[in-house]
């Protein structure tokens, strides 16, 4: 299994639906287009208590700071809610 990040924030869209936020510094030097073609269509997030996980990922969104960082939001519907995923969870490509 390929690590993406790991969560730091998340939150319920009106849009989106749950969203999933995290950095990894190992990302800050791809584009978003490579980016978003890692991350794929399913992840796999593996919570603190080591519970797995998989989602369909239904879009991501990225942002870079003014300190070139990327912060990195993925959108995974209404399949699961916010409370079920605690930050400090590892999201990791699902290639099932």
């Amino acid at each position: 299994m390929e690590k993406i990040m790991t969560i730091s924030l998340v939150f319920e869209s009106k849009e989106e639906g749950t969203v999933m936020v995290g950095t990894d510094k190992e990302l800050d030097q791809l584009t978003h287009p490579e980016i978003k073609k890692m991350i794929g269509e399913k992840i796999l997030v593996k919570r603190t208590d080591n519970r797995e996980i998989p989602l369909q990922v239904s879009s991501v969104q990225i942002s870079t700071s003014m300190a070139d960082k990327k912060n990195i939001g993925i959108c995974v519907g209404k399949a699961i809610s916010p409370e079920e995923i605690k930050i400090g969870s590892t999201i990791y490509r699902n290639q099932d």
